[in-house]
């Protein structure tokens, strides 16, 4: 009779205490989602003490941890096996009554990869809890109960370590899925033949490709990589997924965490053309270095063919030396930038009024004898330089400039990028959440400067992934936000305390500068300050790796 309760609390505990590692597997396979499968970013991520020391980790080891020191001190005494068993269940269901995460921003997508990812991690946490059931059935009492108090302290570290793994062991499958998916890539690219012109740079990429691809719709069918689906296998499921064979033209957004993986794609795609938005901080935190962010963006012009040509923002000093450097390599450039007298630039936009509704600005080619005036309905200065590198290309592909200048009044908004959102109410909102680099949300900031609003709201959680200058880039964000804003909601993230710093030194009064924890609360203090005529901007949306725990 012992020994059939005994079998049975054991099983049920274990099975608790698989049910509490899914629940964790769940949350940490989302963040290596998030982080491109890189383990070593996942280990950062899991390294806080709020992960690895959860506290469902603590209430899962404790009851157990105790009754295997009793069981040390008196080995003889009877229903030990009994008492451990009951303690890991009582531990476990502690665990699961305890357990907390914030709720997800982006949700777990479960593609091909990440089901197969979670099959093997599964099978690797069924072997492990297994050996443990045994271990507290057969083995020694102390060592049984040592066994489950490990496993138990070690929740959330082995729901690290079993993806982890798992992905090492589907690493032979995985290649061989990608390299299946790029055979037919390039087949279905080979068959349809468009013209590809590559945008890559740290900033305005998305922006650009899009306005380009809405320009060159007037001229042809034109495909353009979806959303951010901007490396090699994103490329390449727009490429299997949409490419249709009356395309002519495809506008392909590159971007990269790494040396050449720009290069990757253009091995895929074969750009005839490249434009070239910016060079800046964006992921220095994994490059190391502006250069070798700049070299990695180069590798879109390094892959034109001879007669291709590069148009290349020209208004800094990183990117004006990828300019030289690609006509010192024989290249067609084409520099681009606003009249401000301390560019050398061929294409400028000169007269530039930034407004609460858009922008206009002179477009001017004085070489090709172009000049246009022209009003676009897009937020932020930064707007007025995609444009004009779109106008750019469409000239220089030989196409007549009309279709493309229509084209640029009816132009939308990417959805996150300055996107103004419909309320229902008297409160304008802007959603900025996509716009995470230095330039971004700054112009951001001038475009709620313009706003005919009562009161100016910002919610951001700062800036990320800028290495070693991420806190003065934070601090300067901030002091840039308490010249502008009446209230600032802060997420409490990372960057939070750089970015208080900020705006303190830019003499915002610390009972208007609001610190949550989510959007939900955001939403609250929201509800309690604006009102009717209050302009509202969300700006730089995180990823839940960067954020705590519920």
């Amino acid at each position: 009779m012992t020994d059939g309760l005994q079998g049975a609390l054991v099983a049920l505990a274990g099975a608790g205490w698989l049910a509490l590692l899914a629940r964790a597997v769940l949350v940490a396979a989302r963040m290596f989602q998030i982080e491109e499968y890189e383990a070593p970013r996942l280990f950062d991520w899991g390294g806080t003490r709020a992960w690895s020391l959860h506290t469902s980790a603590l209430a899962a080891a404790a009851p157990v941890a105790v009754a295997t020191l009793f069981s040390v001190a008196d080995l003889a005494r009877p229903g030990l096996r009994l008492a451990l068993a009951a303690s890991w269940l009582v531990g476990v269901a502690a665990a699961q009554a305890v357990w907390r995460w914030l709720p997800p921003k982006k949700e777990l997508v479960f593609t091909p990869r990440m089901r197969r990812l979670l099959a093997t991690t599964a099978l690797l946490a069924a072997l492990l809890g297994a050996l443990v059931c045994i271990a507290v059935e057969l083995a020694p009492p102390w060592l049984g109960g040592a066994a489950a108090a490990v496993i138990g302290i070690g929740v959330t570290t082995l729901a690290l370590v079993l993806p982890a793994t798992a992905n090492i062991i589907n690493a032979p499958v995985e290649a061989q899925v990608r390299r299946g998916f790029l055979r037919h890539a390039r087949r279905r690219l080979e068959a349809v033949h468009p013209l590809v012109i590559a945008v890559a740079g740290s900033y305005g990429k998305t922006s650009t490709k899009h306005i380009l691809a809405e320009m060159l719709e007037r001229y042809g069918p034109t495909l353009a990589t979806p959303k951010s689906f901007n490396t090699l296998m994103g490329v390449s499921k727009t490429i299997n997924q949409n490419l249709e064979d009356r395309h002519r033209t495809f506008v392909v957004e590159m971007d990269a965490y790494g040396p050449r993986e720009i290069a990757s794609i253009c091995a895929l795609v074969h750009p005839t053309h490249a434009l070239l938005t910016s060079v800046g901080p964006q992921h220095l935190e994994r490059f190391g270095t502006i250069e070798r962010i700049g070299d990695a963006l180069y590798e879109t012009i390094d892959a034109l063919p001879t007669d291709g040509f590069a148009v290349v923002y020209a208004g800094d000093q990183q990117t004006a030396g990828l300019a030289a450097r690609a006509r010192a390599a024989g290249h067609e450039v084409i520099r681009y930038g606003i009249e401000d007298g301390s560019a050398d630039v061929d294409v400028v936009a000169a007269n530039v009024q930034i407004t609460g509704t858009g922008s206009r600005f002179t477009w001017r080619w004085t070489a090709a004898g172009l000049e246009h005036d022209i009003a676009v309905p897009l937020l932020g200065r930064h707007q007025v330089l995609n444009v004009s590198a779109a106008l750019a290309t469409v000239h220089r592909l030989g196409l007549p400039l009309e279709p493309a200048l229509d084209a640029v009044a009816s132009l939308r908004p990417v959805d996150h990028r300055l996107q103004p959102v419909a309320t229902g109410n008297a409160i304008t909102v802007i959603d900025d959440s996509y716009n995470a680099n230095p330039v971004g949300v700054h112009n951001g900031l001038e475009v709620l400067a313009e706003m005919d609003a009562r009161q100016r709201i910002l919610v951001t959680p700062g800036l990320v992934e800028l290495g070693s200058v991420e806190d003065a880039e934070n601090r300067r964000y901030g002091e840039h936000a308490a010249q502008v804003c009446d209230h600032v909601i802060v997420m409490d993230a990372r960057p939070a305390r750089a970015l208080r710093e900020g705006l303190h030194a830019g003499g915002m009064p610390d009972d208007h500068v609001h610190l949550v924890r989510s959007l939900v609360q955001a939403t609250e203090v929201i509800g309690g300050i604006a009102g009717p005529g209050d302009a509202v901007l969300f700006a730089n949306d995180l990823p839940d790796t960067y954020l705590g725990a519920a």
